[in-house]
């Protein structure tokens, strides 16, 4: 017998997560042309030529990037929800995400001239670094398991993600173009959800596994992890060497692992004071463009945190 099509039915909530992320998904609608980022364009011409090509390839890094999320990333996990409502968030999720994929593009198209924008984007799909993230997580998205897909994509979101977001903080921790700092603080809070909402749902999915399966997940994991990085480490060595921002990225981007793993519930990898590793200019930045303890656990009234703690 054919099995039944079903409603999404929001009368008939099963998990009370649902409820409270889809709550909260029209705080981060946004439009990217309604940030004048125009209005940076004279400071941003009065940078050193190597901080504005450091500057616009990021953002192409971030479009490059934020592409494979919106064409396969949370598709890929919704088609595991646990939920009818869980489909329905990653599937907003996905619109969220396409918004600020067009905010990276627009920083590039607004500050780049008009004559070499797309030599930046040609640059991001032309890096070998980049394709190879993406090639892992396309293999992870389409062959994973349920838990893989979501660690992976908490992962991007969390982490790999700031790899770029990094050069826009350091320059606003400068005091420099605050109007391109401002589509980086509204795409944080989309992509700081991204990664918390499948983290949380990760947690509570993860005590439900057969025992045999739950004990493959933390050595998955942290070999994800170390394939990961060593492949992003060497992208900001590089990427950042002509600036000199190498160090304080590579610490910056560490400190972000370490916050994601504490989403997913694992003990994290790098030293707890990591944090204060990292230079004033870019906690600076971090701090200006976000309140920080909501850079990567924004809150309202449905605070996501919280449900699974009830």
């Amino acid at each position: 017998m054919t099995e039944k099509y079903k409603a999404i039915n929001w009368n008939k909530i099963e998990n009370r997560l649902d409820y409270s992320a889809w709550s909260r998904l029209n705080d981060f609608i946004w439009e990217p042309e309604r940030v004048p980022v125009s209005n940076d364009k004279q400071e941003f011409d009065k940078l050193d030529a190597s901080v504005k090509e450091t500057f616009l390839k990021a953002f192409a890094a971030l479009t490059l990037l934020s592409t494979v999320q919106v064409k396969t990333g949370n598709e890929a996990v919704k088609k595991d929800a646990a939920t009818p409502q869980e489909y329905s968030v990653f599937t907003a999720l996905t619109y969220l995400e396409a918004i600020a994929n067009k905010g990276y593009g627009y920083v590039v198209g607004t500050l780049a001239s008009p004559l070499h924008v797309n030599d930046y984007f040609d640059w991001a799909e032309n890096n070998s670094a980049l394709q190879a993230i993406i090639q892992k997580y396309l293999d992870i998205y389409e062959n994973g398991t349920r838990w893989q897909k979501k660690i992976a994509l908490s992962f991007m979101e969390m982490s790999i993600y700031h790899t770029g977001f990094y050069a826009p903080l350091f320059i606003f921790g400068n005091g420099e173009l605050s109007r391109s700092t401002e589509i980086v603080k509204l795409a944080i809070r989309t992509t700081s959800f991204n990664a918390m909402y499948p983290g949380v749902k990760f947690r509570l999915e993860k005590d439900n596994l057969p025992e045999d399966e739950q004990k493959k997940i933390e050595p998955w994991l942290n070999n994800f992890v170390k394939e990961m990085t060593d492949i992003m480490d060497a992208f900001i060595k590089d990427f950042y060497k002509e600036v000199g921002w190498s160090e304080d990225a590579l610490n910056y981007f560490h400190y972000t692992i370490s916050k994601n793993f504490m989403n997913l519930g694992y003990p994290t990898p790098y030293p707890d004071d990591i944090m204060h590793s990292l230079s004033d200019v870019i906690q600076d930045g971090v701090i200006k463009s976000a309140n920080f303890e909501d850079f990567f656990y924004y809150s309202n009234r449905n605070a996501l945190t919280r449900l699974d703690n009830e």
